[in-house]
């Protein structure tokens, strides 16, 4: 055992006080802002890793949103197509065999 393991365990002097005798306000002082710093550069790192990882991720569904839009587009044009008149009347006489009556046929009834 050492000399000053054996002061401290046989003397009444308390351990702050050992403390507070090795380490000076300056040194003290030194290790709490050094400890600071480092805890400091450390959150940074953090921030800076999550705002890295978040913005991906927004980049991300920008893209995917941009790709729902072109796709909104086209299915709308594709709707518009599918909605015209001239196609729609030429479905209806070829494939269910309706023909435009002619103006002798129609009756108009007036209430």
């Amino acid at each position: 055992m050492n000399a000053a393991a054996r002061f401290l365990s046989q003397s009444t002097v308390s351990r702050t006080w050992v403390i507070s005798v090795l380490l000076s306000k300056i040194q003290f002082s030194t290790l709490i802002l050094t400890a600071a710093v480092l805890v400091s550069s450390l959150s940074i790192i953090y921030v800076t890793n999550t705002t890295r990882t978040l913005n991906a991720g927004l980049q991300q569904i920008f893209t995917e949103r941009d790709q729902i839009h072109v796709q909104w587009g086209q299915l709308l044009l594709e709707k518009s197509t599918w909605m015209t008149q001239a196609r729609i009347q030429n479905v209806a006489s070829k494939k269910l065999g309706m023909i435009v009556p002619n103006s002798s046929t129609v009756k108009i009834i007036n209430e």
